[in-house]
């Protein structure tokens, strides 16, 4: 049996300032369909898509509803920081990351794809 390919999506744009966070985890969403491995990684101020205030970052009604096909697909996100914000009512599971690790999930993915 042969491991699906892994597509790796980053996120560091601030949700806050720019719908970029929003349009990264909609592109991740269409993309984590099919025969390959999605793995999210959120970096800096794009935790806040994780957190309860959700609705007041620019596209956050987008944001709840991807987030909530995370959800039902039970993909966990990787967070630099998760200390950082608030993420306890985050819908999808948080998994800490440092920057040690995202290099290595970077070199062992077969795609990857970084919003700033």
């Amino acid at each position: 049996m042969t491991t699906p390919p892994t597509l790796l999506m980053t996120i560091f744009s601030d949700p806050e300032k720019s719908g970029l966070a929003a349009e990264a985890l909609r592109m991740a969403m269409g993309l984590g369909t099919g025969k390959r491995s999605l793995q999210v990684v959120l970096m800096g101020p794009a935790a806040q898509v994780l957190t309860e205030d959700v609705d007041e970052l620019v596209d956050g009604e987008m944001i709840e509803n991807h987030l909530a096909v995370f959800e039902e697909w039970q993909t966990p996100f990787y967070v630099e920081q998760p200390d950082r914000y608030d993420l306890s009512d985050s819908p999808v599971e948080v998994v800490p990351v440092d920057t040690t690790e995202l290099a290595r999930m970077m070199a062992a993915a077969h795609q990857v794809m970084v919003f700033r």
